[in-house]
Order: C-alpha cells, then sequence, then structure tokens
C-alpha cells in the first residue's frame, strides 16, 4: 500500500493537470488502432501465397500513410500541448521523454524506409494508395537500392515491436506495481482530478 507523507490539498497542488489534451489522447489511440490494423494486414493476409503480397500492398501502404498522417499531426499538436504534471520523477520523466522521442523516430524511420523500399511489379499495375492515389517512386533509388531499404524497413518493423512492448511494458508497471496513475495521462473514463495517493520520486513510503 502506497502512502503520501503530505496532505491531498497539497497533493493537488501539485498534480493539477494528471491527463494530457484531448485531442492527444484521442491521436494516441488512434495510432493504436492504425498500428494494430497494420499488423495485423502485414503479419496476416500479406504472407500468404501467390501474389497476396501485391494484392494488399496498395492496404498496407494506405495504412502507412494514415500513420504518418496521425504521427505527424500528433508532434504538431504535442509542440503546442503542455504536458500534465504527473506523480514520477524528473529523471523518470526526461527518461519517458527521450523513448518517446525514439518511438516517434522509429515510426519515421519504418514508414520511410518502407516508401524508398517501394517498387511495383513488372506487368502490374503501380500501387494506388486509398484506391486511386498513385503512389510516388522515391527519387535517386534504383532497383539494387529500392531492396535494400525494403530489408531495412523489414528490420525496423522488429526493432520498433520491441521499442512498442517496451513502452506497454512499462504502462503495466506503472498500472499495477507503482499504482502512481501515469497511465490515467491517456485514459478517458472516471474524474480527472488527481491521483489520492502514489508515485514515484515525490516523498512516498511503501508500508508493508
Amino acid at each position: 500500500m502506497l502512502a503520501n507523507n503530505g496532505n491531498p490539498s497539497e497533493m493537488s497542488e501539485d498534480v493539477p493537470h494528471p491527463r494530457w489534451a484531448l485531442a492527444i489522447r484521442l491521436l494516441h489511440w488512434l495510432t493504436v488502432l492504425a498500428l494494430t490494423f497494420q499488423l495485423a494486414i502485414a503479419f496476416g493476409p500479406m504472407n500468404g501465397p501467390g501474389m497476396a503480397t501485391m494484392n494488399w500492398l496498395p492496404v498496407h501502404m494506405s495504412a502507412g500513410v494514415a500513420i504518418l498522417a496521425i504521427v505527424v499531426l500528433r508532434l504538431g499538436w504535442r509542440t503546442f500541448t503542455k504536458a500534465p504534471v504527473q506523480p514520477i520523477s524528473r529523471s523518470s520523466q526526461l527518461a519517458r521523454t527521450v523513448f518517446h522521442m525514439s518511438i516517434y523516430a522509429l515510426f519515421l524511420a519504418v514508414l520511410i524506409t518502407g516508401w524508398l523500399g517501394y517498387r511495383p511489379m513488372p506487368f502490374m499495375p503501380p500501387a494506388r494508395l486509398f484506391g486511386g492515389l498513385p503512389v510516388p517512386l522515391a527519387p535517386f533509388v534504383g532497383p539494387s537500392s529500392a531492396r535494400a531499404f525494403a530489408f531495412i524497413h523489414a528490420k525496423l518493423v522488429w526493432v520498433l515491436l520491441g521499442f512498442v512492448g517496451i513502452h506497454i511494458a512499462a504502462a503495466l508497471l506503472h498500472l499495477a506495481w507503482f499504482r502512481d496513475d501515469v497511465m490515467r495521462g491517456m485514459s478517458f473514463g472516471g474524474s480527472g482530478h488527481p491521483p489520492r495517493a502514489g508515485g514515484i520520486g515525490r516523498g512516498l513510503t511503501r508500508r508493508p
């Protein structure tokens, strides 16, 4: 059980806004949904026999463009949005910021290398985004370079999944072990009031 060394009013003053802005929360969960759909396509029907990969490639690339738009919008919105004050130490905040920036960088790297690695199959129409928009070929990228970028793209996907796994594990650790309501920052249910107790590096003690 966690106990606060201060009184509730002091905690309320220290943590006035435990949640991110509504737009940031919506974009976060929209990213989760889009990434889940993308992975389901990439590891599902695109791995089918015959021409399954090429047949599903337009859907895969369209989902990638949608994720790119969401990430860019989220980064832009984040620039003008103040982060909530949450019950974690400054070192934890710094580590979280660096980690999140790494995830954003990996998102962009995966999407860009996927585009650089695209080349339409001979005797087949080029892929079209969202059913109608042609996919522009990356300039100054030959067939051999495109294959190299496709290889890098595939490897970066696994690196990204590793970071996402760490992100999920850390969120569950805050929820189940630290019980510091950090997860509340991206939630929708319940009240938006500060956590009643708990936190890392905020003068808290653990009772037996």
